[in-house]
């Protein structure tokens, strides 16, 4: 038996390592010149090298695998071989411009429902920032310029036309659960603690408490004033108005099952390559309404040994009107990547350094009375190194290493004069009875978070690719990472003496607050292994890519076992996928710090001569340490046929959240203290403590207990190879049903205390939504001439809103702080507990009641001398489209802004 285990082992070595050897040429396809400095991999293996200065490469390869040759700037090829050529092969590569037929215009699927958009792609959309590039993506909505407001991105769920509209719960959490990745390092927005309140949410039964947490007015900042949005993204995801477009080679989107070395994510996954090696001078300028934009990039070769650089400089100035400078965004990045290969090109070296600078400037001073400024602030630092060895004989194929160091400063800021003062504040932050503070009469309210997000990411893998005698090929693929997250900010700045916060419930106030002395770092650790198996049976390809993955996020483990899968069979592909997936709490979410209620017991004041207020102020320690990750389970199954003019694809997915992040309230009891005012003629009265009442109010924390589902449908078509000479057609189109419930209850006080009742307890409120979108774009293209014409238009065929809350009552809080289930008499009884009785039935129902339309005009054209000129129109048939609302029972028609309007932008790049 020992023998027979050995002789096994033995032949599983042997297959493993054994394998041919392609050499080969890569040359350019116009001047048949060597080409160095190409990629050159083996798809899903750790199996790689990179061409010489001759152009030459050597490695291993197995029969029917993929080659794959790639540079930034030059048209990828894939290579696949049944039978490996036993003399050397070429290859050649275009350069990556409109001259050339086979350039992609478009975001094109690949193995399985992911997404890629290349260079020219790229390009081709005209892009000021990475979330307008995402509109492009099936069920995503084109919309206007606006980068004065943070940019959220959520996959196969229904987009909100606002921020701060009702269930942004559900929404909230999908844009916190969608992970940005640039090459292989995740950016983290775990670290953002930019808001003014921890666990606040109104106190109501009503729709209006829905999403608190993630509403950015509870983020103490922006202003509703048609000039600016909300410009601190706490709590969301990664803002991609951020990110530039120029110095990225193609961005992956994973809507479905990502593999498993990805992790901190619930709702989908944006990939991004950057680009790397040599590649011309290119610089541009791009003009749309008050926004401009500059950029140079450049990668130059050092020397062999020294290997290549790569330099890119953005600046960006938008305006929200272009007539006025109320409210400005400016970003500056720069970016340098060092890449260095040892002398048998076995061993890679990237190291990158990045900078960024983004400032949100609303200066209202010269037409607002109260001189409100609001400034965001957001400055960072990031070092990176990728470290890569193929190993040459050894068992294992690959080791690659990933670290990164962030550091940023976050300062958000919003003042504004206040002739309101004079009233009463506490300042005291341990319980008791003392006297307080009387604001001034006039002065300038600020309120200030300064904050210093700090993360480092490291990772490590190794890649073993095998092939079996009966022709299974195996890519193993094993990693471990580890991520922290920690804020060393000054925090919640303010004074509570200029600084009343007009919480409802009357008492909830203010207190400075310190991240760096009360935040401490949190950790991620994470073991993962998955296997991509690829085998032919005659007329059909078989491929799963299955894995499994575990991680331990700030002391909570989850298990993730994930799975993609398809099958061709002709011009056939079946395809499916499942997996779990998991979001850690950010930091802003679990250190919320103190909670400080003031009660004001009494305002004792005689003009001229004395102010006596007393206040009792209560503590409450609300961190929410016991949070855990939020989860997600993905499904998705789904068919695409090749035909002689393109391909199509149809997806059905489901996805469902659970354990969410939502805010959940809770009933204190206090003693409230009764006090004796001891008046004293024209001198300042003193007071006694003459006894004790039970006062109740209500606090909040966040919790894991909203649940969110979406379920739809997903097409994508690539008309390339339509009989009309130079032209294409690409067509997306997306409908989803999503349902929202917090599953907390929402409380209603009673004023009265009658029948014992302290407050009334209402059932969770379902909201449902739908959305039905199809876009397309007609490309007009004529290589020769270097000129491309798009046409691009979106469909609205449905978008509704149903919430009915019919304030269901069920139970209530006593006196002893006791949950109460009702009796079906109370609650239908309308003489009991009628002071906790709410009746009015409240609902939000909304459709479109018909179809809505977006027309989009693009041009560019290469003049070969090393300029090319974009134009682009937005709502070039200037549509003024109305829609139909009813409101009190009248039918009134309005216009319909949340569609494109007319605009229109340039672009002049020159590359030398």
């Amino acid at each position: 038996m020992k023998k027979k285990v050995l002789l096994l082992a033995f032949q599983f070595v042997i297959l493993s390592v054994s394998g041919q050897t392609v050499t080969g040429i890569v040359v350019a396809a116009d001047s048949k010149k060597p080409v160095s400095g190409v990629k050159v991999g083996v798809e899903n293996t750790g199996i790689w090298t990179v061409t010489d200065n001759s152009g030459l490469f050597k490695i291993n390869y197995l029969s029917n695998e993929t080659l794959v040759f790639s540079r930034s700037g030059l048209i990828e090829e894939r290579k696949t071989y049944t039978t490996v050529p036993a003399e050397g092969i070429t290859v050649e590569m275009e350069a990556a411009s409109i001259r050339i037929k086979e350039i992609a215009l478009a975001a094109k699927k690949k193995n399985y429902s992911e997404i890629e958009i290349k260079e020219e792609a790229l390009k081709n959309i005209q892009a000021f920032s990475l979330n307008e590039v995402l509109e492009q993506i099936p069920g995503q909505k084109q919309r206007n310029l606006s980068l004065n407001e943070f940019k959220p991105i959520v996959f196969r769920s229904t987009n909100l036309g606002s921020l701060t509209r009702t269930g942004a719960d559900g929404f909230g959490n999908k844009s916190f659960g969608t992970a940005v990745v640039v090459d292989g390092i995740p950016i983290s927005n775990n670290e953002n603690m930019q808001g003014y309140t921890g666990n606040y949410s109104t106190i109501s039964p009503s729709l209006s408490n829905e999403g608190s947490l993630f509403n950015p007015n509870m983020l103490g900042f922006g202003k509703g004033n048609g000039y600016n949005g909300y410009f601190s993204n706490a709590n969301f995801g990664v803002d991609l108005r951020e990110i530039p477009v120029e110095n990225i080679e193609s961005v992956e989107v994973v809507q479905g099952i990502p593999s498993a070395k990805y992790g901190d994510l619930t709702s989908g996954l944006v990939n991004i390559q950057q680009k790397s090696g040599k590649t011309p001078y290119r610089a541009y300028i791009a003009l749309r309404e008050g926004t401009q934009e500059f950029n140079l990039n450049k990668g130059l070769k050092i020397n062999d040994k020294l290997g290549f650089l790569n330099v890119n400089v953005n600046y960006l100035s938008s305006n929200s009107d272009p007539r006025t400078k109320f409210n400005r965004y400016q970003r500056v990045t720069t970016s340098l990547m060092w890449t260095v290969y040892n002398k048998n090109k076995n061993i890679s070296n990237s190291l990158s350094v990045d900078y960024g600078n983004n400032l949100d400037n609303a200066n209202f001073e010269e037409e607002d009375t109260s001189q409100q400024i609001i400034k965001n602030k957001n400055r960072s630092f990031k070092i990176s190194n990728r470290f890569n060895w193929r190993f040459k004989d050894s068992f294992f194929d690959n080791l690659s290493i990933n670290a990164n160091y962030s550091h940023a400063y976050q300062n958000t800021y919003d003042s504004k004069l206040v002739n309101t003062g004079g009233k009463i504040v506490g300042t005291s932050t341990t319980d008791g009875v003392y006297t307080g503070s009387y604001t001034p009469i006039n002065y300038r309210q600020v309120q200030e978070v300064e904050g210093k997000p700090i993360s480092m990411f490291i990772s490590a893998e190794l890649k073993k690719n095998l092939k079996t005698e009966s022709d299974w090929i195996h890519n193993f693929l094993a990693g471990t990472s580890l991520r922290s997250s920690d804020n060393k900010g000054a925090g919640r700045l303010g004074t509570p003496e200029t600084l009343i916060t007009p919480f409802a419930g009357g008492g909830q106030s203010f207190r400075p607050y310190n991240f760096g002395q009360n935040v401490r770092a949190e950790y991620q650790y994470s073991v993962y292994a998955e296997d991509n198996v690829f085998k032919r049976f005659g007329n059909y390809i078989f491929n799963m890519n299955a894995g499994v993955r575990f991680d331990n996020q700030f002391g909570a483990s989850v298990l993730q076992p994930r799975i993609n899968s398809y099958l061709i069979y002709k011009n056939f592909k079946f395809r499916g996928g499942f997996g779990i997936a998991s979001k850690a709490p950010s930091i802003n979410m679990i250190y919320t710090g103190p909670r400080y209620y003031d009660q004001v017991l009494a305002d004792v004041r005689l003009p001229g001569y004395y102010n006596l207020g007393v206040v009792q102020t209560f503590v409450d320690f609300a961190d929410n340490k016991d949070l855990k990750p939020s989860k997600s389970i993905r499904s998705e199954v789904g068919i695409d046929y090749k035909f002689a003019y393109g391909n199509v694809g149809l997806t059905a997915f489901y996805n469902k959240l659970y354990d969410g992040f939502t805010n959940e309230y809770y009933a204190s009891k206090r003693q409230q203290a009764n006090l004796k005012i001891n008046y004293n003629g024209n001198n300042t009265p003193t007071y006694d403590v003459i006894g004790y009442s039970n006062f109740y109010y209500l606090q909040n924390r966040i919790v894991n207990s909203l649940k969110s589902e979406d379920k739809g449908l997903e097409l994508m078509m690539n008309l390339n190879k339509l009989p009309i000479k130079n032209i294409s057609m690409d067509i997306n189109g997306s409908y989803v049903e999503t349902k929202n419930n917090s599953n907390v209850d929402r409380y209603k006080d009673s004023k009265t205390l009658a029948d014992g009742a302290i407050y009334g307890l209402y059932r969770s409120v379902e909201s449902q939504y739908k959305q039905m979108t199809i876009s397309a774009a007609l490309n007009y293209h004529l290589p020769k001439a270097g000129l491309v014409i798009s046409l691009r238009t979106q469909h609205f065929f449905i978008d509704d809103k149903l919430i009915y809350n019919p304030k269901v009552l069920y139970a209530y809080i006593n006196t002893n702080m006791e949950k109460v289930i009702m009796t079906p008499e109370q609650i239908n009884d309308p003489k009991q507990f009628a002071s906790i009785k709410d009746n009015d039935v409240d609902e939000e129902n909304s459709k479109l009641g018909k179809v809505f339309h977006n027309f989009n005009l693009k041009i560019s054209k290469d003049f070969q001398n090393g300029f090319r000129f974009s134009f682009y129109a937005n709502n070039f048939l200037d549509l003024k489209q109305i829609q139909t609302k009813t409101e009190n029972g009248t039918t009134i028609e309005t216009l319909k802004t949340d569609l494109l309007k007319l605009s229109f932008g340039a672009k002049i790049e020159y590359q030398f």
